[in-house]
């Protein structure tokens, strides 16, 4: 397994697919410092997938935000000493390579109340676990979350170009892979769906997380943002309209238990980073922060 959190993503079908790789943490775009609207309302659904905070980026983002994990079992070192008192929960992962039930059960915090699954398994480049490899190691999941008491999220998945393959399958499609895994993984237990987008439009939004209901399950959009337009084209106004509009749709979808922007630092796509110096929002991070928990908002 990896060593240090990851912060790779992958691109939509749109793309097809050709996932972007991890990479360290930028600088995000400078923003003057300003406080939260009075009277945010912290929204239950909405989270980040981000591996690098430190406390005072949590407590920047905290006002609107219940949620992050960071690809990892455990948090890291400068939210975790603040994400109790924030209310923002830590929610672990069980990124890829080949866990122990031992190893998981020590690091996830006791406060936790789910565990992730692996992260892309069908990218070589990610978990890199077949359907049924991914389903053989699952009973480790499911023995972890038994004796923590924790609801258990699928293999989050996208669409990729270098994909595993099984049984003469290369598993570009996400669906493709869910359906084999769970045809391997019969009687496991899994209580949601993870999946990542990133498509620019809400149109495209709403035909992916269509194809994911017939599991008849809560689903949760762990990685989306704007990422799959030429980035000479994909400016802050483009990820601000984008994000009003997803947020909008994702707070109202019954089917959508929670959500988690990619990402706070990040230099691989365009004007999406959510913090700029340490406790420090970024105009993109200060709508997150503001948007309406539940209920749709106007574009910027």
């Amino acid at each position: 397994m990896r060593t240090s959190p990851r912060l790779p993503v992958a691109l939509s079908l749109a793309v097809l697919l050709s996932p972007l790789v991890a990479c360290d943490p930028a600088a995000g775009e400078p923003s003057q410092p300003e406080d939260p609207k009075p009277g945010v309302t912290k929204s239950a659904k909405r989270g980040l997938g981000y591996g690098y905070h430190s406390a005072e980026d949590l407590k920047a983002l905290s006002p609107g935000m219940s949620w992050w994990y960071n690809w990892s079992p455990k948090p890291e070192s400068g939210a975790a000493s603040v994400y109790v008192s924030e209310k923002v929960s830590f929610v672990p992962m069980a990124w890829g390579g080949t866990p122990t039930v031992a190893q998981l059960e020590s690091e996830i915090p006791a406060s936790a109340q789910v565990l992730l699954g692996f992260n892309e398994p069908n990218f070589k480049s990610q978990a890199n676990k077949t359907p049924r490899q991914a389903a053989a190691l699952w009973p480790v999941l499911e023995e972890v979350a038994r004796r923590k008491g924790l609801k258990l999220v699928s293999p989050a998945v996208n669409y990729c170009g270098d994909c595993v393959t099984e049984d003469g399958v290369t598993f570009t499609d996400p669906v493709v892979y869910l359906d084999a895994f769970f045809k391997a993984c019969a009687n496991c237990q899994v209580d949601a769906i993870a999946i990542h987008w990133y498509a620019c439009d809400l149109s495209a939004l709403k035909w992916y997380v269509g194809q994911f209901k017939k599991y008849n399950k809560p689903l949760w959009l762990t990685e989306f943002a704007c990422g799959d337009r030429p980035h000479n084209e994909i400016t802050v106004d483009v990820q601000k309209k984008y994000m009003v509009d997803a947020i909008g749709y994702l707070e109202t979808e019954p089917s959508i238990e929670r959500y988690a922007w990619f990402s706070g630092r990040n230099n691989e796509i365009p004007s999406i980073n959510l913090l700029g110096a340490s406790g420090e929002l970024t105009e993109l991070g200060r709508l997150y922060v503001t948007l309406a928990a539940g209920a749709a908002q106007p574009s910027p």
